[in-house]
């Protein structure tokens, strides 16, 4: 068995700690080559009882250009809770590195295919647009810690509440701001000829008698 750091025999004094275990599987001098290999090596698979649920609040503030149509992410605010954090600076990565990918899908990215060959039209970066730098402004993220329920540490998950919160918050700032118009919807990404279009196209509510 295994306890405090250390292996045991039942029902004996034999004994021996973590660190002898290591030492020996690398020093052979007595292992049985033919059928044993030196080494150490153990695989475990973590399987929680139940799902964990992280959630969050997710605010974007945008520019919308009259003339050209273009959205200009102009601020960007999010509280998430991931359980307990572990490493504040890994969560903070994950948080904006998260919100960044969401936001290149509601702003730019679009895979695009010829309707009669299937063919990718948008397989580079002369077609296909990434989030860069200069679109974004600097992000507030704050964590709110819930312990989970189910799990050892408390912690739920992290990686993906940035990438699921960014694109419905800056569509629905995009909507806001062209709600002025009549504009109830807008698909993404929202790209600059779309959001002119729609422009174009809308009527302004008609006021009231």
């Amino acid at each position: 068995m295994f306890e405090n750091g250390a292996f045991s025999v039942a029902g004996t004094d034999r004994r021996r700690s973590f660190e002898e275990i290591c030492l020996s599987a690398y020093v052979p001098a007595d292992f049985p080559l033919e059928v044993l290999e030196p080494g150490l090596e153990e695989q475990a698979f973590y399987d929680p009882v139940n799902f964990s649920f992280p959630g969050g609040a997710h605010i974007a503030e945008v520019v919308v250009d009259r003339e050209t149509g273009a959205v200009k992410l102009v601020g960007y605010t999010a509280v998430d809770d991931i359980g307990t954090v572990i490493n504040p600076m890994i969560v903070a990565g994950q948080l904006h590195g998260g919100i960044v990918q969401g936001v290149g899908q509601a702003l730019c990215e679009s895979a695009v295919y010829d309707e009669t060959s299937g063919q990718l039209l948008s397989g580079s970066f002369m077609d296909y647009c990434m989030p860069r730098a200069d679109m974004l402004p600097r992000m507030a993220t704050e964590t709110h810690s819930t312990r989970c329920t189910h799990t050892d540490l408390g912690t739920k998950g992290c990686g993906e509440v940035g990438t699921i919160g960014s694109p419905a918050a800056v569509t629905n700032a995009i909507v806001d701001a062209l709600s002025v118009l009549g504009i109830t919807h807008v698909d993404m990404p929202a790209s600059p000829n779309r959001i002119w279009r729609l422009m174009q196209n809308a009527s302004l509510p008609q006021a009231a008698e």
